[in-house]
């Protein structure tokens, strides 16, 4: 199974290669904005990959991994979920909708900004999201014609536009925190490998059609026979991590939070 960041060109032989190779990009961050004691810097390059690091006096507390998403989905806020291992991973629960507000599905997501973000995002607020599909195994089928082939005689079948929210599903029956990890089926719109520019790495980018609307999906080229072309159909398990575009509320300015401290 691909890791997170291997879907973005970043490979490692050990733990101490991963370890460089997180040092290296940090060392080529840009800072991104401060809460509180924590700060929040990005590395990104060309082929639209980047990483988030929060920082705080004791070093690196987080680095989550994204991509500069070129979809769009619409979504209703409900609130921020508990990551039981990084309060800067908390997933974002959301109710995706179409443009009249009517629900397609709920989900959960990981923000990479969420430090900066994070109380910006009002409880049913309207927001565009560009979020990312991170594979962890990926079936590819040639078109739908092929995968509607493959799903005769199955117990279970899948349209060629179809998601499942995992992560706020039990795992194997027990029930654990929601998190940001979907089960996708969906149509093939764009496709090209991307080479990260730090690693000179490729891994494979693509935008892709489903229930709901689209989703950039990154994968290692590793988990994949041939490259992928428009028109193919692919289903597997994703990590979710995007961006809010537009509905954040404004930011409170520092010199209007001391004067309310102060009243």
């Amino acid at each position: 199974m691909a890791s997170n960041m291997s879907c973005i060109g970043i490979t490692a032989r050990d733990q101490e290669d991963f370890g460089r190779r997180m040092s290296l990009l940090l060392e080529r961050s840009e800072p991104a904005g401060k809460s509180g004691a924590h700060e929040l810097r990005v590395w990104s390059d060309a082929s639209g990959a980047s990483v988030s690091f929060v920082l705080s006096k004791d070093g690196v507390e987080c680095a989550t991994p994204g991509f500069r998403a070129g979809s769009r989905l619409h979504a209703r806020a409900k609130r921020f979920a508990s990551d039981p291992d990084c309060r800067f991973c908390d997933p974002l629960l959301v109710d995706i909708v179409d443009a009249k507000g009517e629900l397609f599905y709920p989900l959960a997501t990981q923000l990479d900004d969420l430090l900066l973000t994070r109380e910006r995002v009002n409880e049913g607020a309207v927001l565009e999201l560009g979020l990312c599909a991170f594979a962890h195994g990926l079936d590819v089928w040639a078109d739908a014609a092929t995968f509607e082939a493959a799903q005769e005689g199955k117990e279970v079948k899948f349209t060629t536009e179809s998601l499942m929210p995992s992560g706020l599903f039990p795992l194997d029956g027990t029930e654990r925190p929601p998190a940001a990890e979907a089960f996708i089926t969906g149509r093939v719109l764009e496709a090209g490998l991307r080479e990260n520019l730090a690693t000179g790495e490729t891994f494979q980018h693509a935008i892709v059609q489903t229930y709901g609307g689209s989703y950039d999906v990154l994968a290692s080229p590793q988990e994949l026979a041939a490259p992928l072309e428009p028109g193919n159909i692919i289903q597997g398990d994703f990590w979710l991590v995007g961006r809010v575009t537009s509905g954040l509320a404004e930011a409170p300015r520092p010199g209007l939070l001391r004067r309310l401290f102060r009243s």
